[in-house]
């Protein structure tokens, strides 16, 4: 049975991930690391960026909280395409931030009314492939809006939790994230690895981003048998490869 509610890999928890939580369990009587330094270190050979771009945080939630409590304020304008996933709607709302919403079931038609929607020094939320509608827009669509909002000095935050879940997908614009610092990526390891209740995802952006958000970080938000389980499975990814052959 596969269950569509949760969106996550139907193969469950990978066994690399079991093995090195019984193996690691006493840990857990010790602090974890409180900046992740061995997922950063792993998620950079993953990802192909710089430990500077990289942050990693108690699910991805906890970096959309505070991603919205460093950048949004009461005068910053958003932009969100919907229907999406209902926590951006509700992170923003917290900091009375003013949103307009683009309704859309096709946004790859309408790209080009949504780019004349850009605020200008704001935000625009957008998730790739969609939740719920399961659209996914090409690199070059995407790249069309970063570039039109970096004009207008807006930061273009682009969810990809589920992108790892489609088959031989290429449209990640992850690569790009050196070269526009107005591009904030979300990913999860929840979708693609099986591990929800861990709470363990990651963010990549400019090194400002990245820098400010540590700032604000809880201390030991990410428990150390979650860093562990991380590392696994970013560094055996045939449970990911097999979640895509049966999806």
């Amino acid at each position: 049975m596969i269950d569509f509610s949760s969106n996550i890999t139907p193969l469950g928890i990978p066994n690399s991930a079991k093995l090195i939580i019984k193996k690691n369990l006493d840990k857990v009587q010790f602090y974890p690391d409180p900046q992740s330094d061995s997922v950063v270190t792993n998620l950079k050979k993953y990802t192909h960026l710089s430990k500077s771009n990289i942050i990693v945080g108690n699910g991805a939630i906890e970096i959309l909280y505070n991603f919205c409590f460093a950048f949004l304020s009461k005068s910053t304008k958003v932009l969100i395409h919907v229907p999406t996933f209902q926590e951006y709607e509700t992170a923003v709302k917290l900091s009375n931030s003013k949103i307009s919403y683009f309704k859309s079931l096709n946004l790859s038609t309408d790209i080009n009314l949504f780019i004349s929607k850009i605020p200008k020094s704001g935000c625009i939320f957008l998730c790739n492939p969609n939740n719920p509608t399961g659209e996914l827009l090409s690199k070059k669509e995407l790249l069309s809006i970063i570039i039109a909002a970096k004009k207008l000095e807006t930061i273009v935050f682009v969810d990809e939790c589920f992108i790892e879940l489609v088959p031989e997908s290429n449209e990640s614009v992850m690569s790009y994230v050196k070269k526009y610092d107005n591009l904030f990526i979300l990913r999860s390891l929840t979708k693609s690895f099986g591990l929800p209740g861990l709470r363990i995802g990651y963010a990549c952006g400019s090194k400002q981003i990245i820098q400010i958000l540590q700032k604000i970080k809880i201390p030991w938000s990410v428990n150390s048998l979650a860093q562990d389980a991380a590392n696994a499975v970013i560094k055996n990814l045939t449970h990911l490869k097999k979640s895509n052959i049966i999806i």
